[in-house]
């Protein structure tokens, strides 16, 4: 397959945003967050791949989206509380011959390439300081190539108590979000009067206009995480936003904040024109799961309208 450099080609058209690899999937040859797929992206020269970590007793994180390790390994028991050993003898249920990767070995591996790294922290307790610790201790050959992004704005506070130039970046959705038809509601729990997923009082009544609403709570959310570099939208909450004459992309380049939207993955026309209305927003980042599709979809001649 020939190198793909997601948002390093010549002449992007509509001021594209870059491409993220979402849990470092490029081709789609290789499982989520694993090994190879994550080599694949570092050979190919990927411009910025997300994967999921959590942190480990004892020293290191493991890159998986699962919160127990009986959910895609051999291994047993919450992620928390098994050790960097446990992870080594565990094997994917998919399989045996392979195992999650612990975060030390991804950022062995990003040694001497360009690739950011961008670990969506999945610790929902607030961590310990050896936990914090042993973050930045893995990732210390790699840390100007790294953003940690979460929904948990308590555990970005605390990663940047304990290493202020930490780049972070937070995700609001836990609250205030909107859900695709039939996605199951975890945080917020309600909707409010305004058709958003919020818990904040401002949306028990339509007492502004939507925008003047969408304005106060990204204004109380911004106090959450204030030296955040990034925030992770939702792509439909960005769009969903903009329809209701609040700009989110352009609110958060004003106070020197880029926006990065996910999970955009895709599959014709209507995923073209959502990408065509976030980059004229002005999206810095697109995280998606089919970067070659978007890669030959960007490059092919589009018809006038």
């Amino acid at each position: 397959m020939p190198a793909i450099t997601p948002g390093r080609r010549a002449a992007p058209r509509f001021g594209e945003p870059s491409l993220v690899a979402h849990m470092g999937v490029l081709s789609g040859a290789h499982r989520p967050n694993t090994i190879a797929a994550i080599r694949e992206c570092f050979e190919q020269g990927v411009g910025r791949i997300e994967i999921d970590v959590h942190s480990l007793d004892g020293g290191d994180f493991i890159v998986t989206h699962a919160r127990r390790l009986e959910h895609e390994t051999t291994g047993r028991g919450p992620v928390g509380r098994a050790t960097p050993d446990d992870v080594r003898a565990a094997r994917f249920l998919h399989d045996a011959g392979d195992r999650p990767p612990l975060l030390s070995e991804v950022a062995a591996m990003a040694a001497g390439c360009e690739t950011e790294l961008q670990l969506d922290l999945k610790d929902w307790r607030p961590p310990a300081p050896e936990r914090i610790e042993a973050l930045l201790r893995a990732v210390g050959p790699v840390h100007e190539r790294v953003i940690v992004s979460s929904g948990q704005d308590w555990n970005l506070r605390r990663l940047l108590a304990a290493a202020p130039s930490l780049a972070v970046g937070f995700d609001p959705g836990l609250y205030l979000d909107v859900l695709p038809p039939g996605e199951p509601a975890f945080l917020p729990r309600t909707e409010g009067a305004y058709g958003y997923r919020d818990d904040h009082p401002l949306a028990l009544g339509r007492t502004l206009e939507p925008a003047a609403y969408l304005r106060e709570r990204m204004e109380a959310l911004a106090t959450q995480v204030p030296a955040s570099r990034e925030w992770f939208l939702r792509y439909g909450l960005v769009l969903r936003m903009r329809d209701d004459g609040f700009d989110a992309v352009a609110w958060l380049r004003n106070r020197g904040i880029d926006a990065n939207v996910w999970t955009l993955d895709y599959d014709g026309e209507a995923a073209m024109r959502a990408f065509e209305r976030l980059a004229a927003a002005g999206v810095a980042r697109v995280t998606t799961n089919t970067t070659p599709a978007w890669t030959r979809a960007l490059s092919a001649p589009r018809a006038s309208p």
